[in-house]
């Protein structure tokens, strides 16, 4: 092709047709610029098909590690609802002398499993966003997040640091149903009471554990107000992203 350009110039140049021939060097160039012209378009072209591959996959991924978030957050709701009814009981024994049952006497040293994933696998992720409504619910998403996470490390310290150990001090723990027993882990549903329920009964009549048991019950259900308040969000989160992977 471009021996062919070439002997159209020199066959005009011999002519003598120098009019004719500027004329067709700059159709010439015309032709060159168009050409580049189209390349590039093909080039951003594909660049933007790569990027919208990439965005989706990004979505994707995104919208797993809040579906696994709300799954789990509402396994600690279901956790947090029972240890606040196990407040009110202990409240209602303690203080107001009621004749009450309780469950699970393990619940008043249970601590959630708190770990959520989406934005923290990926603290950037809004960058990689194009669309602005998805990237602003992000932004809100990580806003509440990062309040939940103050109040749960809050709520851990209270309960690691001065409710465990004031049940230690009392002596409430059966050391003979944890250490022989053949599957001492604390979960739900546990089998054995690893906390003393007598013992706890007792415990709850005291005015200090009694206060004791006013700052944790706050703080437990302030994580679960939270908790509440990121699962909306999350919802919200999700049906964005699903509905612009279906436009995609």
């Amino acid at each position: 092709m471009i021996k062919f350009f070439r002997k159209i110039r020199q066959k005009l140049l011999q002519q003598n047709k120098v009019g004719s021939y500027f004329k067709y060097a700059i159709g010439e160039i015309l032709l060159v610029v168009i050409g580049i012209l189209i390349a590039l378009s093909i080039n951003n072209w594909n660049e933007a098909q790569k990027a919208k591959q990439s965005e989706r996959v990004v979505l994707k991924n995104l919208i797993q590690d809040l579906r696994a978030d709300s799954l789990a957050f509402n396994d600690n709701l279901d956790i947090l609802s029972k240890i606040n009814n196990l407040h009110q009981a202990l409240y209602e024994i303690g203080v107001k002398g009621m004749d009450l049952e309780i469950e699970d006497p393990n619940l008043i040293r249970r601590l959630i499993y708190y770990n959520p994933i989406a934005i923290k696998n990926d603290p950037f992720v809004a960058d990689k966003i194009s669309n602005e409504s998805i990237r602003k619910e992000i932004n809100t998403y990580s806003r509440y997040l990062k309040d939940l996470d103050i109040t749960y490390l809050e709520y851990a310290e209270l309960l690691e640091k001065r409710v465990r150990v004031f049940l230690a001090n009392n002596k409430v723990h059966q050391l003979a149903n944890w250490f022989e027993n053949k599957d001492s882990r604390i979960k739900e549903g546990t089998p054995f009471e690893f906390v003393d329920k007598a013992g706890l009964f007792l415990l709850s009549k005291s005015p200090e554990f009694q206060q004791l048991l006013l700052e944790v019950s706050i703080k437990t259900k302030n994580t679960a107000s939270n908790i509440e308040t990121v699962l909306i969000q999350n919802q919200n989160l999700k049906e964005l992203i699903q509905k612009e992977l279906k436009l995609k």
